[in-house]
């Protein structure tokens, strides 16, 4: 047993005071049969400064462990107590000092994140860079306030879309009235969160989560950083990932140049829509899908569907 061991009493210390419990009082001489009494000076001092022994007429005596470990165990719990309100006071002064050089916001509530999202038209520049899950933010499909205005006064927008925008025609038309107003937009199958980059300055950074009837939405601003360098390095992968999605008036008449209605096809097989979805939003039977992909297999000299991508890619059909 290491009872005086476990709250940090050297084993020295406690092979002393065990001594001391079987033997009774002893002098300094008899607890050192080496002759060597300063060595035992040191565990003799954590014994005393725990009221474990007392020292009195040249002799060491042994004090009752219970009175002893109970005011231990007190002084313990008042130095974790203010240990605790240390810690909430030098928090304060953290918040105060460097704490106010956070280049991390936390926002409140999704009202808040959409309200910043729509003044990200009034305060940018030059650029840009965004990636939404699908929805464009709004369960109504909102286009978010002010970024035609943005658009017209020379404002860069690259905007990467989940693939969720392409199954539902309402967004899908949102889209386009923004790609044909200047907007460049891809899609890729799986956009994890919300996120807008603001001329590389700040950016607005938003989750949301749904558990059974639950749902939850986390958003941030994050201030120029190490942070938002990364998140533009995240940007950029997805960009070189995602599938360019073209403009309604792109009527190229150049010979070879592929129609638009083959273009959102391999958009869409791109962005991995299944037959099924590809054929809803074209107003065909699967059937009929199955033979065009096949056509244009035969046509790019594809054997399989990501060949075909690679090909479509290769030739900039997209």
């Amino acid at each position: 047993m290491h009872q005086l061991r476990a709250l940090g009493i050297s084993a020295e210390a406690e092979a002393i005071y065990l001594d001391l419990m079987t033997r009774g009082a002893l002098s300094v001489e008899e607890l050192t049969p080496g002759g060597d009494c300063a060595a035992v000076e040191g565990p003799l001092g954590e014994l005393a400064a725990i009221g474990l022994i007392e020292r009195a007429d040249g002799k060491v005596l042994p004090q009752p462990p219970h009175l002893a470990m109970e005011a231990l165990a007190q002084r313990r719990t008042r130095e974790a107590d203010l240990a605790r309100e240390s810690a909430a006071l030098l928090s304060d002064l953290w918040t105060a000092g460097i704490g106010q050089q956070t280049y991390v916001e936390l926002l409140p509530s999704a009202e808040t994140a959409r309200a910043m999202l729509n003044h990200v038209q009034v305060d940018v520049q030059q650029q840009v860079r965004a990636m939404t899950v699908g929805n464009l933010a709004s369960p109504d499909h909102q286009i978010v306030d002010g970024l035609f205005d943005a658009l017209g006064r020379g404002v860069s927008y690259e905007v990467i879309y989940g693939t969720r925008v392409l199954q539902d025609p309402a967004a899908l038309r949102m889209v386009q009235l923004c790609v044909d107003a200047g907007e460049q937009a891809r899609v890729f199958p799986q956009v994890p969160l919300n996120l807008t980059i603001v001329d590389d300055r700040w950016a607005l950074l938003s989750a949301r989560t749904t558990a059974g009837e639950i749902t939850s939405t986390a958003a941030m601003v994050v201030h120029h950083s190490p942070f938002l360098t990364g998140l533009v390095g995240v940007f950029d992968a997805f960009w070189r990932m995602a599938v360019p999605i073209t403009s309604g008036t792109d009527t190229s008449d150049a010979v070879g140049a592929p129609s638009l209605e083959t273009k959102r096809l391999l958009t869409y097989l791109s962005a991995g829509l299944t037959d099924e979805s590809i054929a809803r939003e074209f107003g065909v039977s699967e059937r009929t899908i199955a033979r065009r992909i096949s056509r244009l297999q035969e046509t790019l000299g594809a054997q399989t569907r990501f060949q075909l991508g690679v090909q479509a890619s290769r030739q900039k059909l997209l």
